[in-house]
């Protein structure tokens, strides 16, 4: 069985010892599992026999834009592809994604804890205006962030409502739609226009079976594999979703399938490492 990782985080080497320990330590010191690396990350993907991976840049700062894509798309090559960024306060947003498209990225990341903004504000519009305009997949945090206090900014209701306001629009939310406001993605969010990226959410289900009710409930066509490494371990995060009860056909869906439908994958794509 084939496997994509839909949401990863590499960091430019002179940084990334520092940016781990950065985040950590302000996350309750979250264990890493790589070196944030990209090196690093293709290691521990082939060892653990991923056929690719995408990379998922926060653009944290107004102005970071330009560099930030610039080296993801230098990056972006199978089996390691990667999204793009934008700041909600660039001057200049519908250029900034048009210059994500432009540079063969694939997609857009956002965090609302990191980048301090809702997504149903009017300053944000003309992201998902565009980035629907141009078929641009959206991947955005849902939930909690440890590294935050409440309240925060990224609601299952709200992502509802962005799906019902762009139809067009693909959505992935991470974290299963919502990290431990997995009730609330099942009341608000389950049957919605949108993808379920299922990085850092089944090691923090008390409940397990939770998870194979929000996939069935969604549909296993609407769900996609993730880690948020360095945040979880690769080979551990698939043993995790494929452990769980589903069908053989659900776990082909959400381990491969569905992303290769959103990013028309080569249909030879062979594993990393081979």
């Amino acid at each position: 069985m084939k496997i994509f990782d839909v949401h990863t985080h590499i960091f430019p080497e002179k940084i990334a010892a520092s940016t781990l320990a950065y985040l950590s330590a302000r996350s309750a010191n979250l264990p890493t599992f790589t070196l944030g690396t990209s090196a690093d990350l293709r290691r521990h993907a082939i060892a653990a026999g991923y056929a690719g991976w995408m990379n998922c840049p926060v653009v944290t700062k107004p102005g970071q834009a330009a560099s930030v894509n610039a080296w993801a798309a230098a990056r972006n090559q199978w089996p390691a592809l990667s999204l793009g960024g934008v700041h909600p306060e660039d001057e200049d947003l519908e250029g900034v994604v048009r210059q994500i498209r432009d540079l063969g990225l694939c997609g857009v990341k956002f965090h609302p804890e990191y980048q301090a903004f809702g997504v149903l504000e009017p300053r944000v519009e003309p992201i998902w205006r565009v980035c629907e305009e141009l078929s641009l997949p959206v991947l955005i945090h849902g939930g909690q962030d440890i590294g935050f206090q409440p309240p925060f900014h990224s609601r299952p209701r709200d992502y509802a409502e962005l799906s019902r306001r762009h139809p067009g629009l693909v959505i992935i939310i991470a974290h299963l739609g919502g990290w431990r406001n997995w009730d609330e993605v099942e009341h608000d969010l389950v049957g919605r226009n949108v993808f379920l990226d299922t990085s850092f959410a089944l090691p923090f289900m008390e409940d397990k079976s939770q998870f194979v009710r929000i996939v069935r409930q969604h549909g296993a066509d609407k769900v996609l594999f993730g880690t948020d490494s360095p945040w979880q371990d690769l080979a551990e995060a698939v043993s995790d979703v494929s452990s769980q009860p589903l069908t053989q056909a659900e776990k082909e869906d959400i381990f491969w399938n569905n992303a290769a439908r959103i990013w028309n994958f080569p249909v030879d794509a062979a594993l990393a490492g081979a």
